[in-house]
């Protein structure tokens, strides 16, 4: 336990310093085991609540409220506790008003810790900008030595450029805030990020992070879903070197993800993050977010009242018109038909994974069968 401590105050002396009362986090930590396990390269995506940790922006790409709890103890360190949790609300304010979230993290332990509450808040500008921002107060404690506390603004935007393509800039503490007798400024970070996917199931990410005292920073990292709810992930990051990988599985309404990150000198660290939707089924999140990338790009001209698809002869495009249709949907009812023939009735639908009882309510009033 001694030599535990002992390591733990000689990182904490690094990043401490001893010209003041307080300083600065030396490292940015990485939050939500997602991200850790693509290399922390999220700032082109951030399509999670731990976006205010990444791009404020990415808040309006999520579908329905979630709420995540992070945890990681970073070479094994109780010492070096790392616990964050955020919750993100895409639906309470009224449409066209944005999106917010909060979170809260604290890092450390009773020697020396650092705590940090966020509120955060993004909206979109026709279809495929999006801009937001977090308001973060920040304290920094050390045992026998007080406290001191900054207010730090972090800002990010994210554009969609095709279907495929997306690219995010963010800034964390863009105001420069200041801690301690000396005024020790909170270091700014600066981060550009792109995510392409490949192919259907299969996602790549490249992030460049600057922390305006260390050299810059490439990450970059792929997430590949290997079956409907199992998701696979690697990632590699420089300044320093480190190879991240992980797994997530989503079952109904939870997400659980894992990550390990290595150090070249310190060793490995795991990643924990238990997230929680309200709203949606296991697949709701990501074939949502292919219905916004639709009409974003205008891919499916929405149906209009009195307006009839016959199960039998439609056609992908004529399925993507109708309300809350997503690609995977989609292409599940032309393999039903394909399989079975022909639609004997309208409710077969049900018979379909993923159609639940409220698409099939939206639905129903635009489908018949005929031969």
């Amino acid at each position: 336990m001694q030599m535990r401590t002992l390591t733990c105050l000689a990182v904490l002396i690094m990043s401490i310093g001893c010209n003041t009362l307080l300083h600065a986090q030396a490292v940015r930590l990485d939050k939500g085991a997602r991200a850790i396990g693509v290399g922390g390269a999220f700032t082109g995506l951030a399509n999670s609540s731990f976006a205010l940790f990444y791009n404020p922006a990415g808040l309006m790409l999520l579908p329905h409220r979630e709420v995540s709890f992070f945890y990681a103890q970073p070479f094994g360190l109780s010492e070096l506790s790392d616990f964050a949790i955020a919750f993100a609300d895409p639906q309470t304010l009224p449409a066209g008003f944005g999106a917010f979230g909060a979170a809260a993290r604290r890092f450390g332990f009773e020697l020396y810790n650092e705590t940090a509450v966020s509120l955060g808040y993004a909206n979109v500008f026709e279809r495929r900008f999006f801009f937001g921002a977090t308001l973060s107060y920040q304290l920094f404690s050390i045992q026998g030595y007080g406290n001191a506390g900054a207010i730090s603004l972090d800002v990010g935007i994210l554009a969609l450029i095709t279907p495929e393509l997306s690219l995010g800039v963010s800034a964390l503490n863009l105001n420069r805030p200041s801690i301690g007798l000396s005024n020790e400024e909170i270091a700014q970070v600066y981060m550009a990020g792109l995510s392409y996917r490949v192919l259907k199931n299969l996602r790549a990410f490249f992030d460049v992070e600057k922390d305006v005292r260390y050299p810059i920073s490439f990450k970059s990292g792929m997430e590949f879903d290997a079956v409907p709810y199992v998701s696979l992930r690697a990632g590699f990051s420089t300044e320093p070197q480190r190879i991240a990988g992980g797994i997530g599985v989503r079952y109904a309404f939870v997400d659980a993800d894992y990550a390990f990150l290595t150090h070249p000198e310190l060793g490995f660290s795991h990643h924990l993050t238990l997230s929680v939707r309200f709203g949606g089924t296991s697949e709701s999140a990501q074939e949502d977010f292919e219905r916004l990338i639709d009409e974003a790009f205008e891919l499916k001209p929405p149906i209009k009242e009195g307006e009839i698809i016959n199960l039998n002869t439609a056609t992908f495009q004529d399925l993507m018109r109708l309300p809350r249709m997503t690609r995977a949907l989609a292409d599940r009812i032309l393999r039903y038909r394909q399989e079975y023939k022909r639609f004997e009735s309208v409710e077969e639908l049900k018979n379909i994974r993923g159609v639940s009882e409220a698409l099939f309510s939206a639905w129903r009033r635009f489908l018949v069968v005929e031969p």
